[in-house]
C-alpha cells in the first residue's frame, strides 16, 4: 500500500508538470491580481503553481517530520522493550539458581536420611526398604 501511494503521489507530480509545461503559453499570460490591499498584473498560472508547490512542500516536510517522530518513538519503545527483555532474564536466571540451589540442598538432605535409615537398618533396627512406585500411589506399605 505504502509503494502505490508513493507512485500515485509521483504520477501526480508527473502529471501536473507535464500539463504546466504544454501549457506554459497559458500560465504566463499576466492577469490582475487583487491582494486586498493593491492591484497588481502578475502571470496567475505561475503564482498558483508556486503556491500549490509551496503546499506540496508543507505537506512533505509535514510527513517527514512525522516519519521521524514515529520512527524515534520506535527507537525507544525497542530500548524500553529489551531493557524490560533483561530485566525479566536477570530474574529467571535468579528463579533458576535459586531453583538449582534448592534441589541440591534437597537430595543432599535426602541422601544423608537414606544413609542414616541403612545405618539403622544394620544396627538391628528394621532394615530400609524403598517404596514402589505402585505403594506411593496407593499409599499402602506392603511388608
Amino acid at each position: 500500500m505504502k509503494h502505490l501511494s508513493t507512485l500515485l503521489a509521483w504520477a501526480t507530480v508527473v502529471l501536473v508538470a507535464a500539463l504546466a509545461a504544454l501549457n506554459w503559453s497559458t500560465l504566463t499570460a499576466n492577469a490582475p491580481l487583487n491582494l486586498v490591499v493593491a492591484q497588481i498584473d502578475a502571470p496567475l498560472g505561475v503564482v498558483l503553481l508556486g503556491l500549490s508547490a509551496t503546499l506540496v512542500a508543507l505537506f512533505f516536510v509535514a510527513h517527514l517530520r512525522n516519519q521521524i517522530g514515529s520512527l524515534l518513538e520506535t527507537r525507544r519503545l525497542i530500548k524500553e522493550v529489551q531493557r524490560v527483555q533483561d530485566l525479566a532474564d536477570k530474574a529467571e536466571a535468579s528463579r533458576i539458581a535459586n531453583l538449582h540451589q534448592l534441589i541440591s540442598t534437597e537430595f543432599r538432605l535426602l541422601n544423608e536420611r537414606l544413609g542414616s535409615m541403612t545405618a539403622e537398618g544394620a544396627d538391628g533396627g528394621k532394615p530400609f526398604r524403598p517404596l514402589s512406585l505402585s505403594e506411593i500411589v496407593t499409599g499402602h506399605d506392603r511388608p
